[in-house]
């Protein structure tokens, strides 16, 4: 089983970085927003973020983003602008084994929970959650499972924001191995594995979040999403905890805080590369930067104004 482990790392769990063709915004290309860099350990590493503002009267609130895996937190500029320019101060930083964080690969698919509850203890250990009245936790897919969970560990997060996330490591890894010959057998493996490498949160699950913290959340998920399934995630939760509040949509894909638009405008444009790439016609670092000169970022990553809207009112309640 060691090839299956050495599979796993190789496609999952290696490290992320800037691949030099797709375009990571930055503090500077959104007005009024501005950046105040800090640092803080996670395991053996150490992870870099920042303490993100807008010029909007600012509110007695902090918001910790957790982001997808992939990529860093400046895959997610945009809704980091759109939560600063609202009023919030915004702590983002980059899980390990991403962008400017240390780390070698992202560890285990559990990684994202361990750094955010090193990024909470942090913020405590600082000082920081002492200077706001509030605090909530907002996250997508990967950083999504870790937000849905830090309750579990931090109960004085208020709410939390689920975007496309998996309830648990295994659910996830079910669902990526429902069609995988002896995909049990490979789940199990995989999850001694993570258990390993992350004794305390391998096994964490939204589920029992909900049922043992007063955190309120907000769910949204896409019910055409291709990478987190909604029914055994957020259509699950909301039949067993129809208590919280969730936004349901069809047309979003994996993005459901993209407008419909600018979520139609990514999966073709990725869709794209995919097929090309696979045909072997975008083999060099210049023949992929070509491919994406001409594409509009501002456009792909618009994001949807109601749900925003929802999300702020949900805050505010």
């Amino acid at each position: 089983m060691g090839l299956l482990w050495a599979a796993y790392r190789k496609f999952l769990l290696h490290r992320y970085d800037d691949n030099g063709y797709v375009k990571y915004f930055t503090y500077e290309d959104f007005p009024g927003l501005s950046a105040e860099p800090a640092s803080f350990p996670s395991g053996g590493n150490t992870l870099k973020g920042y303490f993100y503002r807008g010029d909007a009267e600012p509110k007695d609130a902090l918001v910790v983003f957790c982001h997808g895996i992939g990529g860093g937190h400046r895959s997610y500029m945009t809704e980091i602008d759109e939560i600063a320019k609202a009023g919030y101060t915004v702590f983002a930083y980059d899980n390990t084994g991403c962008f400017e964080s240390e780390g070698d690969g992202v560890g285990c698919m559990s990684q994202s929970l361990s750094d955010l509850d090193a990024a909470v203890r942090f913020l405590k250990s600082s000082g920081v959650f002492g200077q706001y009245r509030h605090v909530y936790a907002v996250g997508h897919s990967w950083g999504g499972f870790a937000v849905g969970n830090v309750p579990r560990f931090h109960p004085e997060i208020e709410k939390c924001v689920v975007i496309s996330g998996f309830l648990s490591v295994k659910t996830l890894l079910s669902a990526f191995t429902a069609k995988v010959p002896f995909g049990k057998a490979v789940v199990r493996r995989l999850l001694a594995y993570e258990k390993k490498a992350a004794p305390d949160y391998w096994d964490a699950d939204i589920a029992d979040a909900l049922k043992n913290t007063g955190t309120r959340y907000l769910f949204a998920h896409s019910a055409d999403d291709p990478s987190v399934a909604f029914a055994p995630n957020t259509g699950a939760l909301r039949e067993q905890f129809p208590e919280h509040l969730y936004l349901v949509y069809t047309d979003r894909g994996h993005n459901p805080n993209y407008t419909a638009d600018a979520a139609k405008y990514l999966a073709g444009t990725f869709g794209e590369f995919n097929r090309l790439n696979r045909k072997g016609k975008l083999k060099t670092l210049d023949q992929k930067k070509a491919f994406f000169a001409p594409v509009d970022w501002r456009r792909m990553t618009k994001q949807d104004a109601d749900f925003w809207r929802q999300v702020f009112a949900f805050f505010a309640d």
